[in-house]
């Protein structure tokens, strides 16, 4: 198959399904019309991803990458001030949503809903792309508590989770009502939380954010 040859087409290819799949989910969109988004025949699609459940999984490792390598530098950039890290995650999501005028949402929360009943291996991409996203918080509040940051009696792994629901039900809130004030308060219910565990009560600061990041999945 000599089209798997050209990866810039391929990266296309994924750039403009991880579009549609955002903006219509994945059961509303169809094979012909992610190829005629690439500008390409819907058989040289093919090529490059025999089904689409093999495109899908794709554009959820794409992505998946994507997230990871923004947490990492997020995380790393306010390593020193965790409850700041968390309220980022928080406000960078409400810049985006105000760009975006409450469309879209998290990609990942989206697909969490509709995955539960499309495919089953997406679901699991979907759960172990979520848990890893909940590890990472956890150890960002972990390494807070080894520092002295937050007192022992945090537990980083529950309180992490909790946060990344809180995160998700928020979006959904918002995107609902088109709004802001669900993530707004979110943010605050979350920084309280953590706030209560802290040994130091030093006034928090925000770091603000660079970019809009693919926590929200889609640079618009």
């Amino acid at each position: 198959m000599a089209a798997l040859a050209n990866p810039a087409r391929r990266e296309r290819i994924l750039q403009e399904a991880q579009q549609l799949f955002f903006s219509q989910g994945l059961k509303g969109v169809s094979m012909e019309a992610v190829a005629a988004a690439a500008g390409i025949k819907k058989a040289n699609l093919f090529h490059y991803f025999p089904s689409k459940e093999a495109l899908e999984l794709a554009v959820l490792d794409r992505f998946s990458t994507d997230l990871r390598e923004h947490l990492a530098a997020q995380f790393a950039a306010t390593a020193e001030d965790p409850i700041a890290a968390v309220a980022q995650m928080f406000e960078e999501a409400a810049r985006g949503m105000r760009r975006r005028r409450y469309r879209g949402g998290c990609f990942a929360g989206n697909l969490a809903l509709e995955a539960s009943d499309h495919r089953e291996s997406v679901r699991v991409r979907v759960a172990q792309l979520l848990r890893f996203w909940v590890a990472q918080v956890a150890r960002l509040l972990d390494r807070g508590r080894a520092a002295g940051y937050f007192r022992r009696e945090l537990r980083p792994g529950p309180a992490a989770e909790a946060i990344l629901s809180l995160f998700e039900g928020s979006l959904l809130y918002s995107k609902a009502n088109r709004r802001p004030a669900a993530i707004e308060n979110a943010r605050d219910m979350a920084i309280a939380y953590l706030e209560a565990f802290r040994v130091a009560r030093r006034r928090r600061k925000s770091t603000p954010s660079r970019s809009s990041g693919p926590i929200l999945a889609y640079r618009s």
